[in-house]
């Protein structure tokens, strides 16, 4: 059996278009570092839709959107940013405590004025309260004792039997 084969001139070559599917997983991803800068920028990125509100899902959902990355790594945004945060509070909770309390004896001065006792005595209370009176442990330094003695039977107390 014989074959024909056309002249080379006739042969077309056939291109087809092939369409390049993308994956999330992008192999070069790790050659792909991000800088201290780019990493900052995330952390307070995190730092900010904290501080908006929101769930903790949906900020994660939102910076693994933005930034194209896993959910797993913008948890690990969002968890430097709540370190951040803590770390913030505890700087200026004294500051804090100290409006918070000024502001309440500004309050008692004009509840008095107005002859609001029921709120001066909630005020006060509240005082009290961040003073560190009224806790368990203040409570329990201020419960009484209760010592029981048991004396030995002596023949004093017993009923004759006449």
């Amino acid at each position: 059996m014989t074959v024909a084969v056309p002249d080379s001139q006739d042969i077309q070559p056939v291109v087809e278009e092939v369409a390049i599917q993308t994956s999330k997983y992008d192999p070069l991803k790790k050659l792909r570092r991000s800088t201290q800068e780019d990493l900052d920028k995330r952390v307070n990125d995190a730092y900010m839709l904290m501080l908006g509100g929101g769930s903790r899902r949906e900020n994660c959902n939102q910076l693994a959107q933005k930034y194209n990355v896993s959910y797993r790594q913008a948890e690990n945004y969002y968890f430097k940013a709540q370190q951040l945060m803590k770390s913030d509070m505890m700087e200026n909770r004294q500051d804090l405590l100290n409006q918070v309390n000024n502001m309440r004896l500004h309050t008692i001065q004009k509840a008095l004025k107005r002859g609001n006792l029921q709120v001066v005595a909630q005020l006060l209370d509240s005082l009290a309260r961040s003073a560190g009176e009224g806790t368990a442990e203040q409570e329990a330094t201020h419960a009484p004792t209760l010592n029981i003695t048991i004396d030995a039977k002596s023949q004093d107390y017993l009923p004759s039997a006449n």
